[in-house]
């Protein structure tokens, strides 16, 4: 259940080891070189370890729902593929350091429905997912439609798990998630025609999806006013136009 976080407890030094641990997969199986026929069960087995540990503590207490489960889940997978769109081997060991922390605390935290804490743990999950996808779609050549299907599923998963204390219905949760879910993998696809390094791509679609996110979020509080909308759209439109005006065009080849 959740905890005071100034104590120091058994869930507190597990959530220590799985930040650690998270860690020691990577350098066991990813350095310096990835071996991914061993690194992706290892991590997989990893993931699973830590979602079955997670269960049985959210049902111990009583935060559980299978969105507060699915959430963490999101999380370590996103900082997963966040290390290999690192070109530096230097600053991969920076970003482990720093995976192990956050990771940490996000255990630590594990059952708090703060909406501060949800709101920014939807921000980091939504990052990571977008610039992993772009950067994955910049040098594997699969079809797109697996791209388009796996942001449309990236987005609707994470809307989905950010909305679970939002007091409207489930259905009216379902619907935002998915109609949100649509507009990024129309915009995925759109973005696919852009010369511009994939860093740029997954910044645009990072941007786009908190002004639409952020919107919807206090929509569904009933906190939306004129003033809310005004603000994040220019804040978006301001910060899209200062990618594009300092990203590099290139031509496609």
């Amino acid at each position: 259940m959740p905890e005071n976080p100034t104590t120091l407890s058994p869930h507190s030094i597990i959530s220590a080891l799985i930040g650690v641990l998270f860690v020691v997969v990577l350098q066991a199986f990813a350095a310096p070189v990835p071996v991914f026929r061993f690194l992706l069960p290892a991590f997989i087995i990893y993931l699973g370890a830590v979602t079955a540990y997670n269960h049985w503590f959210l049902r111990e207490g009583t935060a559980y729902n299978i969105w507060t489960l699915v959430r963490p889940g999101l999380f370590i997978l996103g900082w997963f593929g966040l290390y290999f769109i690192i070109p530096n081997t230097g600053w991969r060991g920076v970003f482990l350091l720093l995976a192990a922390a956050v990771i940490y605390f996000m255990e630590r935290l594990l059952g708090n429905q703060g909406e501060q804490l949800v709101f920014n743990e939807t921000l980091i999950i939504s990052f990571a997912g977008f610039m992993t996808l772009t950067a994955l779609s910049h040098y594997y050549l699969i079809p797109g439609t697996a791209y388009l299907a796996a942001v449309f599923v990236w987005t609707a998963a994470v809307a989905r798990s950010s909305y679970e204390l939002t007091p409207v219905s489930s259905r009216a949760k379902w619907i935002n998630s998915i109609c949100l879910a649509f507009v990024m993998a129309e915009l995925f696809w759109a973005c696919s025609f852009l010369p511009l390094h994939y860093s740029a791509l997954g910044l645009l679609m990072f941007n786009t999806f908190y002004c639409a996110w952020t919107l919807c979020y206090h929509f569904l509080y009933n906190h939306l006013t004129a003033k809310k909308i005004q603000y994040h759209v220019v804040l978006s439109l301001l910060f899209t136009a200062l990618i594009l005006a300092v990203t590099p065009w290139r031509i496609l080849q």
